[in-house]
């Protein structure tokens, strides 16, 4: 049933407590809501893993045609489980046991073992392929991902109970994989702050230079010249616009992982990201990007018939602007959501347009319109 709309002063409002209420309806909408989402992400991880040991069994072909001295691990763990180019028949062994245990995840969901496996039998596939060199960086969120599969189980839609656990579970998934992301920002704020505050010489990741010297390994590895030179050397703002908006939403990334709408558009940021990476400094992030993708598409806006599983409330109704606004929902069991001021609004949009209202939890956007309510134009 289409809930009431209400608007203006009612005896609901009256009633309402002045400080957020948060009904088990909405838990319980998140936890559905979060399932569904997952249980389709890794479906396509899954799917994508498949292709992936397509690719590797090639890229290994490759190698075998190849002088046995130029294979050498890069990392003592490398050194330690495949300290030389395999046989043919041990890479074929383990790539069968990395597929069985895939496919098995399909039918065996809850079962911890086959993910373990699969995980380990991942690792080494890619120690061996890095061992040519492709260490800094291809696979690694790839990886991580089936790590922290191990951790996170979600039944079909239709048979599945989501709880706070599972819940939790999935919020931490998306953690593990997004504090990657942070850590990378963070580190580029620490590295600028030193140097700015210690008046280093040095270049900096303001100085348009940057960026030449952020390419200059990957071009001169391929034997091609920069085109995107000019473009940071005349307009130097460029490259510090783009500079500071990466730094931003990458340090901000993490805060994804506990707000379920705001992870489609840090994906679709990340790929972004990535793609630019790819094409204008030739840092090749194919598998970075499908798996990105998978993991973090919407896809509780294609999948829409378990949506009947929701508690949709009875009345809703929004009165007041600004810092007075108050939205309040009413369901049938008399439980009731009572939300003021910003997220009085963000609330409402969730409603409405759920995944748009991820844009209202990007870091700042909060405070800044509370300040504009306040400060900027405390009349109007």
């Amino acid at each position: 049933m289409k809930p009431i709309q209400w608007s203006g002063s009612d005896s609901m409002e009256a009633t309402a407590e002045r400080k957020h209420q948060t009904s088990t309806h909405v838990v319980n909408n998140q936890y559905l809501r979060a399932s569904i989402d997952f249980f389709y992400a890794e479906l396509a991880l899954r799917l994508l893993t498949f292709f992936w040991l397509y690719w590797a069994v090639q890229k290994f072909n490759l190698y075998l045609g190849r002088p046995a001295e130029l294979f050498e691990p890069l990392n003592m763990v490398g050194r330690l489980v495949a300290p030389a180019l395999p046989q043919k028949e041990v890479f074929w062994g383990v790539m069968t046991v990395a597929a069985l245990a895939n496919g098995s995840k399909f039918f065996l969901r809850k079962a911890i073992l086959p993910q373990m496996v699969l995980a380990a039998a991942l690792l080494w596939i890619n120690l061996v392929l890095w061992s040519y060199g492709y260490l800094p960086h291809v696979n690694h969120l790839f990886l991580l991902a089936h790590l922290f599969l191990i951790f996170v189980a979600v039944e079909r839609p239709a048979v599945n109970a989501p709880d706070k656990y599972q819940y939790a579970g999935i919020n931490w998934f998306y953690f593990g994989l997004l504090f990657v992301y942070t850590l990378s920002g963070l580190w580029k704020i620490a590295a600028l702050g030193k140097k700015l505050l210690s008046h280093s010489p040095d270049v900096h990741w303001l100085k348009p230079e940057a960026a030449l010297y952020n390419a200059v390994v990957s071009f001169r590895d391929y034997d091609q010249p920069f085109p995107f030179a000019h473009l940071y050397l005349e307009y130097p703002w460029v490259w510090q616009i783009g500079f500071v908006v990466t730094v931003y939403f990458l340090t901000s990334a993490v805060v994804a992982a506990w707000h379920p709408p705001l992870r489609p558009w840090i994906g679709a940021l990340l790929i972004c990201f990535h793609l630019i990476n790819q094409f204008a400094f030739l840092i090749f992030f194919v598998v970075t990007c499908l798996t990105v993708f998978c993991l973090f598409f919407p896809y509780s806006l294609i999948f829409r018939k378990h949506q009947t599983r929701y508690s949709f409330p009875r009345e809703i109704r929004f009165t007041g602007r600004k810092q007075q606004a108050c939205y309040v929902r009413q369901y049938e069991d008399g439980e009731q959501d009572v939300y003021l001021g910003f997220e009085a609004y963000r609330q409402r949009l969730l409603d409405q347009r759920y995944y748009l209202a991820g844009l209202l939890y990007f870091p700042g956007v909060k405070p800044f319109t509370e300040l504009y309510w306040r400060v900027i134009r405390p009349k109007f």
